[in-house]
C-alpha cells in the first residue's frame, strides 16, 4: 500500500548523500556553488546545516570573483565544461601567484563525473591539485505525487547531442525509488532511452539490492517522444500556462512587475490558493480572483468591528493565515495578469488552430492560418515553431514546397539564426517531410507514398481515441481538444474492459514492450524520459480521481513548448 509519507523520503536521502561528502571535508570550508544548482539544493538543504559541517561561505561560481583563499574550497558545479573551464582558470590564476595549497581544492560534480571532464582538468594542468566527488540528489517533490529529477538540460543532452551519460543517474534515481515504493509487477516500456534506463535498472538490482514486489502496481516508463502533442499544444490549466509563459523552475516561479520589482513564490510551499486553482481552466481561474478577493475583504472588514476580548482571539488565531491568503492571492493575481498580457489576446485563435488540426481539418487553411499568425506577428518565435511541428506532427508532414514556403517566411520574419534550428526540428522528427519516392510502379503508374508519421501518430490518435473524446476528464487538460497518450494507456490497462492479450497486443502496435502484465492495478508508476508537462500531470490527477487508483509521476525533468524548441535553437 502506497503511503504519502514515503516521498518525504528523498529529501531526506538527498540531504544526507550530501552530508556525507562534507563530512570527507573536515575543517572549515567556503562552498563555491554553481548559480543553476542553487534551486533544487534549497530543496533538500539549507545553511543551518552546512554551517553544522563546517562552511562558512557560500559564492557563486563566477569568472570575474576568485574565492579561493587559505579556507579550504569546495566546488559544487554541474558536470559540464563551461562550469568546470572557470574552475580551471580560476586554480591557474592562483597557481601564477603560488598561493594554492595542494590539497585545499575538492570538487563536486553532479549528478556524475565524466572523462570528459576528467581531462579537461588534466590538460588545463590543474588534475594534481583537485579532488572530485560526485553528488547526485534523488527525485524532488513538486507538490501532490510529481517527482523530478530537475535536470534542466536533459531534452537537449540527450535526445538532440544523443549524450547518453545522464541515463546512468535516471537509472540510480530509480533504483533508490523503487527500494522505497516496491517494484511493480507489470512493467511497460516504450522507447531508446527508455529501454537503457530500464536495463540499467535491472543492473543496479543485481549489483546493489532487490526491493518487494508488488502485484498491484505497474511500472510505465516511456520516451518523451512517445506523444509529442502534449507538449506542443496549448495547455488550458493555471499551471500549465503559468509554467509555458513564466517558467517554473524547481517549484520556484519569479514575476516581474509592472513597477520593476520581482515577486518569487516557491509553489511547493503549503498554498491554499494555489492547491485549488492549479487544475483548473484558466478562465475559472480568474472568475475565482473574484469571489476570494471579497471573501478576504469580508474578513478583514469584519474584524474592524470586534470588541477587545473578540479582537485578542482574532489576533492569534486567524489573523495570520488571512493575512497569508491575501499574500499569496495577490501573488496569483500578479501572475495570471502576465499570463494574460502575454498570451490573452491570441489564445482563442491558438486553441482553435490546434484543435482542427488535430481534427485534421481544412489542410491548407490550417498552414494559412500558422502563416497569417506570422504575418502579423501574433506569438513568439517559439510560439510558430510549435504550432508548425504540431501542423507536422497531426497532418502527416510537410511537401517540399510547403515546407520551404513556410521555412522561409519564418526566417524573414524572425531571423536567419533559425536556419540551423530547422534543421534540429527535421532530425528530432518534429517537422517531417513527406516521402514521395515511389515505392510501387505498376503498369498503371501508381505510386504510393509510404508516411511513417501518419501510420504511428495519426493511428494512435484514431484507435485510442485521443482526439474524438473531448468528454473525457483528462482532455481538460487541452480545453476538451486532447487527451495525453500516456494517460489513456493508463487508463486502458486499470479498466480491465479489454482481455490482457488484447492490451499486450494493442501496446505492442505502439513499440510498448509489456512484461508480466497483471489485472488488479491500483497503483502506477510512470517515468517519462525527457520531461512531462504540468498539462499531463493535471490530466493524470483527474484520471486517477475518476478511477480510485495512485498514480506517482516521475520525470527527469519538467518540459513546455517552450523548453522543446529552445533545446532545438
Amino acid at each position: 500500500m502506497f503511503d504519502n509519507k514515503m516521498l518525504n523520503a528523498f529529501p531526506q536521502i538527498s540531504h544526507t548523500n550530501l552530508i556525507n561528502i562534507l563530512k570527507d571535508m573536515p575543517g572549515p570550508k567556503d562552498l563555491v556553488v554553481e548559480h543553476r544548482l542553487f534551486k533544487p539544493l534549497e530543496m533538500f538543504i539549507d545553511m543551518k546545516s552546512l554551517r553544522l559541517y563546517g562552511v562558512e561561505k557560500v559564492y557563486k561560481l563566477q569568472e570575474s570573483v576568485n574565492p579561493i583563499t587559505n579556507r579550504q574550497c569546495v566546488f559544487l558545479v554541474s558536470s559540464n565544461l563551461p562550469a568546470t573551464k572557470i574552475i580551471c582558470d580560476l586554480i591557474n590564476s592562483c597557481l601564477s601567484m603560488k598561493s594554492l595549497a595542494e590539497d585545499i581544492i575538492k570538487i563536486i560534480l553532479v549528478p556524475r563525473s565524466l572523462i570528459t571532464i576528467e581531462k579537461q582538468f588534466e590538460e588545463e594542468g590543474v588534475y594534481g591539485y583537485i579532488q572530485i566527488f560526485e553528488f547526485q540528489w534523488d527525485f524532488i517533490h513538486l507538490g501532490d505525487s510529481l517527482l523530478s529529477l530537475e535536470m534542466i538540460d536533459f531534452y537537449k543532452n540527450v535526445f538532440v547531442e544523443e549524450n547518453q551519460s545522464l541515463l546512468i543517474p535516471v537509472a540510480k534515481a530509480l533504483w533508490t525509488a523503487f527500494m522505497v515504493f516496491g517494484f511493480p509487477k507489470t512493467v511497460c516500456v516504450n522507447g531508446k532511452s527508455s529501454t537503457a534506463v530500464y536495463k540499467l535498472l535491472n543492473r543496479f538490482f543485481t549489483e546493489r539490492g532487490k526491493p518487494n514486489i508488488n502485484n498491484q502496481s505497474c511500472f510505465c516508463i516511456l520516451d518523451r517522444d512517445f506523444d509529442y502533442a502534449s507538449v506542443l499544444l496549448t495547455p488550458c490549466t493555471y499551471a500549465g500556462l503559468l509554467d509555458q509563459v513564466v517558467g517554473i523552475q524547481n517549484g520556484i516561479v519569479e514575476i516581474k512587475k509592472n513597477d520593476g520589482t520581482t515577486s518569487i513564490k516557491n509553489l511547493c510551499n503549503p498554498d491554499e490558493t494555489y492547491e485549488y486553482v492549479k487544475y483548473k481552466q484558466f478562465g475559472d481561474v480568474l472568475n475565482y480572483w473574484k469571489s476570494k478577493s471579497k471573501e478576504l475583504q469580508d474578513k478583514l472588514e469584519k474584524s474592524k468591528k470586534l470588541q477587545l476580548d473578540e479582537m485578542k482571539q482574532y489576533v492569534t488565531q486567524e489573523l495570520q493565515s488571512v493575512l497569508m491568503s491575501k499574500k499569496n492571492l495577490t501573488f496569483h493575481i500578479d501572475a495570471s495578469e502576465v499570463v494574460s498580457k502575454v498570451i490573452g489576446d491570441k489564445f482563442i485563435d491558438y486553441i482553435t488552430l490546434e484543435k482542427n488540426m488535430l481534427e485534421n481539418r481544412s489542410r491548407k487553411e490550417n498552414l494559412n492560418c500558422i502563416e497569417d499568425l506570422l504575418a502579423f506577428g501574433k506569438g513568439s518565435a517559439n510560439n510558430i515553431l510549435q504550432l508548425i511541428c504540431l501542423f507536422s506532427q497531426s497532418q502527416d508532414g510537410f511537401t517540399t514546397i510547403e515546407l520551404n514556403n513556410i521555412k522561409t517566411k519564418f526566417l524573414h520574419q524572425y531571423g536567419f539564426k533559425y536556419f540551423e534550428t530547422f534543421h534540429v526540428l527535421e532530425k528530432m522528427n518534429l517537422i517531417v517531410k513527406q516521402d514521395n519516392n515511389s515505392v510501387l510502379n505498376s503498369n498503371l503508374n501508381k505510386i504510393i507514398s509510404i508516411n511513417k508519421t501518419k501510420q504511428i501518430m495519426q493511428n494512435m490518435m484514431q484507435k485510442l481515441r485521443l482526439v474524438d473524446d473531448s468528454e473525457h476528464c483528462m482532455s481538460a487538460a487541452f480545453g476538451g481538444s486532447y487527451v495525453p497518450a500516456i494517460g489513456k494507456i493508463i487508463e486502458i490497462m486499470c479498466k480491465e474492459e479489454m482481455p490482457e492479450e488484447e492490451i499486450v497486443k494493442l501496446l505492442s502496435n505502439y513499440s510498448f514492450q509489456v512484461n508480466d502484465f497483471k489485472t488488479g492495478i491500483k497503483t502506477i508508476y510512470v517515468m517519462v524520459i525527457g520531461g512531462i508537462t504540468y498539462a499531463e500531470q493535471a490530466a493524470l490527477h483527474f484520471l486517477e480521481k475518476s478511477m480510485n487508483i495512485k498514480i506517482i509521476i516521475f520525470s527527469t525533468n519538467i518540459i513546455n513548448g517552450n523548453i522543446l524548441i529552445n533545446s532545438c535553437l
